[in-house]
């Protein structure tokens, strides 16, 4: 549950820099910011700190290559169409798999629970569009 929290923190630490165009340093700034204030909650939640933190600094130092590997597996879509939530979960999914040797099973399944609490519409049908590019990213990197 800790390492789940960790996503979780980096999802809304990245969605944070791409809505508000944060530099490199306010991004990581950002993360401790939004540590601090759940440590602070009167029921805080246990989170992978160092989990998180990797996966920020990861996704913001290789942007470029996650981002060309999510271009690569989208059908018919663009990466800028992408909601910032979604586009959040999709770099963090992406990053684990690629450059932290995370099984993409896990990676896959810990995105598509994120997206049913923060990005889900109607008929879950974010989950199954975020669902199918997981798994043609998966594709990409693996094959």
């Amino acid at each position: 549950m800790k390492r789940h929290n960790g996503r979780i923190i980096a999802v809304l630490t990245l969605y944070n820099m791409d809505l508000s165009k944060l530099t490199d340093i306010e991004t990581l700034n950002a993360l401790n910011d939004l540590i601090i204030m759940e440590q602070e909650e009167e029921y805080p939640v246990e989170i992978d700190t160092l989990y998180a933190h990797n996966l920020v600094d990861g996704v913001v130092n290789n942007l470029n290559a996650v981002d060309n590997i999510i271009i690569k597996a989208l059908v018919k879509y663009t990466i800028d169409r992408l909601s910032y939530v979604d586009r959040a979960l999709i770099r963090v999914a992406t990053y684990e798999m690629k450059f932290m040797d995370v099984d993409p099973k896990i990676a896959i399944n810990e995105a598509v629970e994120i997206t049913k609490d923060y990005s889900a519409v109607e008929n879950d049908k974010q989950v199954k569009f975020n669902n199918k590019l997981l798994d043609n990213i998966a594709k990409v990197i693996y094959e």
